[in-house]
């Protein structure tokens, strides 16, 4: 599921399930929805004057968008992480049990 890219790990859209492909599209829909309300605020009578809803819209977006792609990439470092570790540990006991047989 995951492949080695440099330090990065990259997995494939086809390989996630319903509930990471939402949660993907909604950040990224949140985070252009609140932008392009900052930027229509600006356009909009009074121009120039973002109003305060509309600047706590996009600090609610940006919040929600980072929450889903750094709760996504720590669980993704911390699952290969878990992965290395007991492979490192079943190496060592294959070891011990092929020693303590000879």
């Amino acid at each position: 599921m995951f492949t080695k890219s440099g330090n990065t790990m990259v997995t494939k859209w086809s390989n996630l399930d319903i509930k990471e492909k939402l949660a993907i599209i909604t950040a990224i829909m949140a985070f252009l929805l609140g932008w392009g309300l900052s930027i229509a605020g600006f356009i909009i009578p009074p121009v120039g004057d973002v109003a305060d809803s509309v600047l706590w819209i996009l600090g609610q977006a940006l919040i929600y968008a980072a929450s889903v792609f750094g709760v996504t990439s720590y669980f993704t470092a911390e699952s290969v992480k878990l992965r290395r570790d007991i492979d490192r540990h079943v190496r060592i006991l294959t070891k011990q049990t092929e020693q303590d047989e000879q």
